[in-house]
């Protein structure tokens, strides 16, 4: 199994930093290249994200699924220029989780420029333990993602080895 870990220093209560360290492990196996989501709807690539997740963690795809559109209820994850951060929070789960899907066929997903999404970045946080840390990584993601060379880069990389790697050049 091949890993990494990415550590961003938080503040703590009194705007201190460097007393914690938030870890995000991103593994290989959570990475899946030319997904179909067969009727190419959102509705079935937030099904088929759930299972891909659910497969990884041993959590119930049907449970992840409500998650994902719980959040997805509130407001579209679909982020601009063909990505979506959708994110559920599950008390089942002790830490954050990073899972890259990248779609052979775009998807609708309301995103507020009209574009079709063709990678997701899902992220699944505990319900309590690790709220924190669930925040401050989609931030930290958010922002790497409006980084056009960012994106750029991460499209031009055409094997499950090349996204791992250059996530964990970028993000490290």
């Amino acid at each position: 199994m091949t890993f990494c870990i990415f550590k961003y220093t938080l503040e703590n209560k009194t705007g201190n930093k460097g007393e914690q360290q938030l870890d995000i492990l991103v593994k290989k196996e959570k990475i899946f290249d030319n997904i179909v989501a067969v009727s190419g709807t959102k509705k079935e690539a937030i099904r088929t994200i759930s299972r891909l997740c659910a497969k990884q963690t041993m959590l119930d795809a049907t449970q992840l699924e409500e998650a994902f559109w719980k959040r997805e209820e509130w407001d579209s994850t679909g982020c601009g220029e063909g990505i979506a951060i959708p994110h559920a929070i599950i008390k089942e789960i002790d830490e954050v989780q990073l899972f890259i899907v990248r779609f052979r066929y775009p998807i609708e997903w309301e995103s507020f420029d009209d574009k079709k999404v063709d990678i997701a970045f899902a992220i699944i946080a505990p319900e309590e333990k690790g709220q924190e840390k669930y925040l401050v990584f989609l931030s930290r993601l958010a922002r790497k993602l409006v980084d056009e060379k960012f994106i750029a880069d991460f499209r031009n990389c055409r094997s499950t080895e090349a996204v791992y790697q250059y996530v964990k050049n970028e993000l490290e």
